[in-house]
């Protein structure tokens, strides 16, 4: 016989009603929630520069952070526009959008930022509105390596709209060199021991945050070069066996700059290198090699090694794409030597003689100007004791002229402004006793010049 079940019988207690009833209510508060997030959507949690952000880096990246992680679409498809027009790449990471500016902003410039509604979180939630931000980016100073009261090396900072220098380092025993980092907010520098030995430091460019970036006991650690990420950096690390003994050869390093790792860049201890430079997309790091007599470029992603011939033992220069460096070498000739400059292939290892195959001249410091367009060098007539002039020239030696021609002048070291108009360079007097080198300013529109600073070496652009 076939049994029924008769509801009658189910008995429903008050703990079961007050079940039922947080059951419906959790339903009902889940249901609210994703209708409510369907509303809200994907929002905005912090843009970087702020809004209403100044003195902003000619050279910082744009960074939008959202309130979960977002879905990540083709680099070619950008949702975010700028007033001026700004080109660049994204990148995508987690909840955040990162625009990387192609070359330089502008300075003194207001920007406004707008990033598109067209973008859709993980969640499926989509951004409703557009968001719109301004920021303006600050004036270029210069840093510089000067004497301090009591005739120590020390870093400083000028505005060259009002000539005021700033002292940023109070190093008892001075400051050897220094790096700027890649977004332009920090440096890092070598501070001496009364040893004779040297720590690794950074200073914020206001001057009012100091701290240990590596303590290198019984050794020199100097010729900071930073990645272009900004996340490790390689410095030279001189031994010393004995406190105030000479350093021995220069052998380069890694230093992690979140864990303060710092392990040899060469599993074999034998290998000498300094003047670590890197190609600005971080893919490709040249250093030179003693042994080899050249300048060793070395790619960081698949382990390529191109070695480019320099018996004279300069840093190279790379370009802003980052495709091709500068390496300066000793050309023999029937009147005797010059210092040509080559440019180098790091894919291909080609070799391009741009000083010109029969110029008598020793040519060196070349730097590249922000847009790659022109290349600032400095020249004189091999063999003899005039100082050197600043030049131009185009990256493949076309279009040289020279801008300065003062032969009892030794120019050096010249350095673009990040907007490419001005170019800074050392000026020391040949002729004159107590001499010292100074800083000076060249606006390349005018091609007037005119001194920053009394006492100064190293000029490097804080963008």
């Amino acid at each position: 016989m076939m049994q029924t079940l008769s509801f009658s019988r189910l008995h429903i207690t008050r703990f079961d009603r007050i079940v039922a009833f947080v059951l419906l209510g959790l339903a009902l508060i889940t249901t609210g929630l994703v209708w409510r997030g369907e509303q809200v959507g994907l929002q905005v949690v912090s843009t970087t520069p702020g809004q209403s952000a100044t003195g902003v880096s000619t050279k910082a990246g744009i960074k939008v952070t959202f309130d979960q992680p977002i879905v990540a679409r083709d680099e070619a498809q950008i949702p975010l526009t700028f007033t001026p027009p700004v080109s660049g790449t994204v990148r995508w990471d987690g909840a955040s959008l990162l625009f990387s500016p192609d070359i330089p902003l502008r300075s003194n410039t207001v920007y406004t930022a707008t990033l598109t509604e067209d973008l859709v979180s993980r969640r499926g939630r989509p951004l409703h509105d557009p968001v719109q931000w301004q920021f303006q980016t600050g004036q270029p100073r210069l840093l510089y390596i000067s004497k301090d009261e009591n005739g120590s090396d020390q870093v400083f900072l000028i505005d060259p709209e009002d000539n005021s220098p700033v002292q940023l380092t109070e190093e008892a025993y001075g400051v050897f060199d220094y790096a700027l980092s890649p977004d332009g907010t920090t440096i890092a520098y070598s501070a001496l021991r009364e040893d004779g030995g040297s720590d690794l430091w950074a200073s914020t460019l206001d001057g009012q945050e100091h701290y240990p970036l590596l303590i290198c006991p019984e050794a020199v650690c100097n010729g900071v070069a930073w990645q272009p990420n900004s996340e490790r950096l390689i410095y030279e690390r001189r031994v010393m066996p004995i406190p105030g003994s000479a350093p021995g050869p220069p052998r380069l390093w890694w230093l992690n700059l979140s864990t303060s790792e710092t392990v040899a860049v060469f599993d074999d201890n034998q290998i000498l290198g300094y003047g670590a430079t890197w190609a600005p997309d971080g893919e490709w790091v040249s250093y030179v090699a003693p042994s080899s007599q050249g300048v060793q470029i070395y790619n960081v992603n698949d382990g390529r090694n191109v070695l480019i011939p320099s018996r004279i033992g300069s840093l190279a220069t790379w370009n802003p794409q980052g495709d091709s460096l500068l390496v300066a070498d000793i050309q023999p000739g029937d009147e005797g030597f010059s210092v040509h400059l080559l440019k180098a292939s790091p894919a291909t290892g080609e070799l391009v003689n741009i000083s010109g195959a029969d110029q008598i001249v020793e040519d060196g410091s070349p730097t590249w100007s922000p847009d790659g367009k022109w290349i600032a060098i400095t020249r004189k007539a091999a063999g003899t004791s005039m100082g050197k002039q600043i030049w131009l020239m185009r990256p493949d030696g076309s279009e040289i002229r020279g801008l300065t021609n003062d032969t009892n002048i030794h120019h050096g070291l010249p350095a673009w402004s990040p907007d490419g108009r001005y170019l800074a360079f050392q000026r020391f007097p040949l002729r004159e006793i107590d001499a010292t080198p100074e800083i000076w300013l060249m606006d390349l529109e005018t091609e007037t010049m005119r001194q920053l600073a009394t006492s100064g070496n190293r000029p490097t652009w804080v963008p």
